[in-house]
Formats: structure tokens, sequence, C-alpha cells
């Protein structure tokens, strides 16, 4: 594997090590102390499709967030 390679795979590796974080944490705090592993690979394709949504629209911000700026800039000018 080349460097980039294998940054991007240390990346999403980060991704999804946060995102069985963030549900074990929540199911500790829901007092579960058991679920079947296949509802918990549900629960976690649910939350990584959430997050590929959530990624969307927050770049999608940021551009408009941009956009914004640049256009009040030169409005200033």
């Amino acid at each position: 594997m080349s460097a980039k390679e294998d940054t991007i795979a240390l990346l999403k590796d980060a991704i999804a090590t946060q995102q069985e974080h963030l549900l074990n944490d929540l199911l500790i705090t829901l007092n579960v102390k058991e679920i079947p592993e296949e509802t918990f690979q549900l629960i976690l394709s649910k939350m990584k499709a959430s997050n590929l949504e959530l990624f969307k629209i927050t770049k999608a911000l940021e551009a408009q967030e941009i956009i914004d700026f640049v256009l009040s800039n030169k409005i200033g000018e």
C-alpha cells in the first residue's frame, strides 16, 4: 500500500472505531447490558448512513458560508 492509501485506511478505521465507541456509549447510557450482534451491526450501519448524510449537509453548509462570505466582501468593496 502507498502512503496515501495507508492514510485513507487509517482515517476510515478511525471513523469506524469512533462510531462503535459512540454506539457502545449510548448502550451504556441506556443501561443496555447486551444486544444481539446482528442488532448492533444494524444500528451501526444506520449510524454510518446518517453520518454520511450529515457530512454532505455539513459540506453544503460550509460551501454556502464561503459563497456568502465572498459575495458579502465583493459587494462591500
